[in-house]
């Protein structure tokens, strides 16, 4: 379904870390979200639409604005495929846990 989605919208009121935001990402998705967690420090700017929660016309405005532009939807997509690949990648996490590891100890 995902594949098939012009973007990835999370209306949550809280959220911790979503791993369903960074799969959106890494599939080239832009990300329409609420404002909360982690989740603005997963979606950096240009890679979708971040609103506050419990505002959802300001959420259906970015649905809206995606919508109607499947050009803006596919640049934002592109940017979050790139921040995926240089921030969620694998390899990278592990040498960030390495690196935690190494300061905690």
């Amino acid at each position: 379904m995902l594949a098939a989605a012009d973007a990835f919208v999370l209306a949550s009121r809280r959220e911790g870390n979503p791993l369903s935001v960074m799969e959106a990402m890494a599939a080239g998705k832009p990300v329409l979200a609420t404002a909360v967690g982690c989740v603005p420090e997963l979606v950096p700017e240009g890679a979708g639409r971040l609103v506050p929660p419990g505002e959802p016309s300001s959420l259906e405005a970015a649905m809206y604005e995606i919508a109607c532009d499947l050009g803006l939807a596919r640049a934002m997509g592109g940017v979050a495929a790139r921040f995926a690949r240089e921030r969620f990648d694998d390899t990278d996490m592990a040498r960030a846990y390495e690196r935690l590891y190494g300061a905690v100890s």
